[in-house]
């Protein structure tokens, strides 16, 4: 395991997810007035997720799954970290943050299994 690449990485996830989040507020609060778009909140972490995934394995090239497991617990810390900090009532919904293991694991199988360009 490169400490380097996974903190790298775990930055670029916290930050993706930030942007798309701060994003998605401001289209729907200056924009949007179909309370149906806020489906869309859902989807930000699976996909942010999968995209840093696919992104670290692809790196570091080796061990798919280990690579995804990786990010996934660097994700549930950063969430329990948060929860700790900012004292917030309502409890973990650890079947959700379970579920979000899955679309890490694709990533880290996809990203390892993508050809290198050579140039």
């Amino acid at each position: 395991m490169k400490i380097a690449n996974l903190l790298k990485y775990s930055l670029c996830l916290l930050l993706m997810t930030l942007a798309v989040f701060f994003i998605l507020t401001i289209y729907m609060y200056y924009f949007s007035e179909q309370p149906s778009l806020e489906a869309a909140y859902s989807f930000v972490v699976p996909i942010c997720i999968f995209m840093v995934s696919l992104l670290y394995s692809k790196s570091v090239h080796e061990k798919g799954l280990i690579r995804g497991i990786e990010i996934w617990i660097v994700y549930f810390a950063i969430v329990l970290l948060m929860k700790a900090l900012f004292s917030y009532p309502a409890e973990i919904s650890i079947l959700r943050q379970l579920l979000y293991l899955i679309p890490s694991l694709l990533g880290g199988i996809i990203g390892v299994n993508l050809k290198r360009k050579v140039s």
